[in-house]
C-alpha cells in the first residue's frame, strides 16, 4: 500500500476530499473551525441550527460519530449539508476520538477516512438523493406517530375521565406540599447532571423531594433524602422504600404484589390506583395536592427522546404534563435562572443612591441645615485640632 503523509504529494490514484481534521464535539467549538477544514462531530439526530453552523464555517467535510438522521424525527439538517455542498458521513463509531486528532491530514473517499493513507474509518455517505429519502421516510413516520399519539391520548382521557379532572383516586399525601415547590426525580436524560445542576436550588428553596421508582436511588446517591417515594414495588429498592418519608406504591390491578417488602420496614403505604409510568404518575400526584411548581428531573430534552417511548407511554406523559400545565418545568430551566445571580455591584450601586437621595431630601430642610451646619463645624475644630498636632 502507498504512504502517504502530510508532507509528501498524493498517490497519483488518490481521490476524494482531503483536508485537516478539526474535533467539535460540543456546539461550542465549531466556533474554532477553519474554511476547508473537516468537522468531526458527534451530533445525533443533526438539526438544521447545528447545520447551518457548519456551514457557515465553510468547511468542506463533516464527520458525525452518531446517526445523523434516524428517522425517528424530521431534522433538516442533513440535507441543507447536501444542499450546500459538503459531504456528509455518518461513522457512528465512538473510535473516531482515538483514531484521529485535530490537525491531522485525511482523504475521505466513498465514505472511508484514509489517514496516511490507511483507512481509519468507514461509514455510510448521506448524499442528496439519500437525505431527501430519509427526510420524506422521517416526516411520514413522524405524521404516523402523532396520529397515534392523539388516538391513545383521547382513549387515556376518556378512561381516566374522573381521575384526570377531578383527581379522583389520587392518593391524598400526609406531607404537605400545597403551594410547595417539588422536584421530581426519574431515571431519564440527563438525570444526574440535571440533578447536580439544582443543588444550589434545592438548598436555597428546601422543595419537596420525589423519587419516581429508581429516581429515588439517585435523589440518595447525590446525598438527598427523598421525602416520598412513588412507583411500582419492582421499581422501588429496599433502600429508598427504608428511606422515604413516604411511600406511594402504584398498582394498575389495586394489588400490591409481595407486601411483606414494605412490612418489614414498617411504612404505611398510599396506594395508587392506576396504569402508567412512575414519573408521569408523579406528576398527576404532585399536582393534585396542590404543588406549587413541579420540576423534573430527566425529562425528554426534545421531540425525539418524547417519542421514544411506547404509544401508550406517550400519549400519558402527554397529558400528565397538559394536565399540570405551567406548574411543569425542566430542571435545565430552573438550573439556568438559579445559576444567574445578581453581580453585588449593582445591590451596592442602588444602596449609595438611596443613602444619597435620603441625605439630599434632609439636607433641604430646616433641621437639615442644622445637622449639616454643625456638622461642619465639627470637621472644621477637627481640622483645627490636627493642624496644631504638627505646629
Amino acid at each position: 500500500m502507498a504512504i502517504w503523509n502530510r508532507k509528501s504529494p498524493l498517490p497519483p490514484s488518490a481521490q476524494g476530499i482531503v483536508g485537516t481534521v478539526r474535533f467539535a464535539r460540543q456546539a461550542k467549538d465549531v466556533s474554532a473551525l477553519r474554511e476547508g477544514d473537516i468537522a468531526v462531530v458527534d451530533q445525533p439526530e443533526l438539526d438544521s441550527t447545528q447545520a447551518q453552523s457548519l456551514i457557515d464555517r465553510r468547511v468542506r467535510a463533516v464527520i458525525n460519530a452518531s446517526a445523523s438522521s434516524t428517522g425517528r424525527i424530521p431534522n433538516a439538517g442533513p440535507q441543507m449539508l447536501s444542499h450546500a455542498g459538503i459531504t456528509l458521513i455518518d461513522v457512528e463509531s465512538e473510535g473516531i476520538w482515538s483514531r484521529l486528532k485535530s490537525g491531522d491530514r485525511v482523504r475521505i473517499e466513498n465514505g472511508s477516512v484514509f489517514k496516511n493513507e490507511i483507512l481509519v474509518a468507514s461509514g455510510v455517505e448521506l448524499d442528496q438523493s439519500r437525505t431527501t429519502a430519509d427526510l420524506a421516510a422521517a416526516e411520514s413516520g413522524l405524521a404516523t406517530r402523532l396520529d397515534s399519539l392523539t388516538a391513545n391520548a383521547t382513549d387515556h382521557i376518556q378512561r381516566e375521565h374522573a381521575m384526570l379532572m377531578d383527581g379522583a383516586s389520587v392518593p391524598r399525601l400526609r406531607t404537605r406540599i400545597r403551594n410547595r415547590p417539588v422536584v421530581i426525580v426519574s431515571r431519564g436524560y440527563d438525570d444526574a447532571a440535571d440533578l447536580r445542576g439544582l443543588r444550589r436550588y434545592i438548598e436555597a428553596s428546601d422543595p419537596v423531594l420525589i423519587g419516581a421508582g429508581p429516581g429515588a436511588d439517585l435523589l440518595l446517591e447525590a446525598g438527598y433524602v427523598p421525602r416520598i417515594v412513588v412507583g411500582s414495588l419492582d421499581n422501588l429498592s429496599d433502600r429508598a422504600i427504608r428511606s422515604a418519608g413516604e411511600v406511594v406504591v402504584t398498582t394498575a390491578s389495586g394489588q400490591v404484589d409481595m407486601p411483606e417488602r414494605l412490612e418489614k420496614h414498617g411504612k404505611e403505604v398510599s396506594t395508587f390506583v392506576s396504569s402508567g409510568s412512575d414519573d408521569d404518575l408523579a406528576i398527576l400526584l404532585a399536582d393534585t395536592n396542590e404543588a406549587a411548581v413541579i420540576i423534573h428531573v430527566g425529562a425528554p430534552a426534545n421531540l425525539s427522546q418524547f417519542l421514544e417511548r411506547a404509544p401508550t407511554e406517550v400519549a400519558r406523559m402527554f397529558v400528565a404534563r397538559l394536565r399540570a400545565g405551567s406548574k411543569i418545568v425542566d430542571a435545565k430551566a430552573v438550573h439556568h435562572f438559579s445559576s444567574n445571580r445578581m453581580s453585588v455591584w449593582p445591590i451596592l450601586l442602588l444602596l449609595v443612591a438611596g443613602i444619597a437621595a435620603v441625605v439630599a431630601a434632609i439636607a433641604v430642610t430646616p433641621v437639615g441645615h442644622d445637622w449639616f451646619g454643625s456638622f461642619g463645624d465639627h470637621i472644621a475644630d477637627f481640622g483645627t485640632w490636627i493642624k496644631g498636632l504638627f505646629s
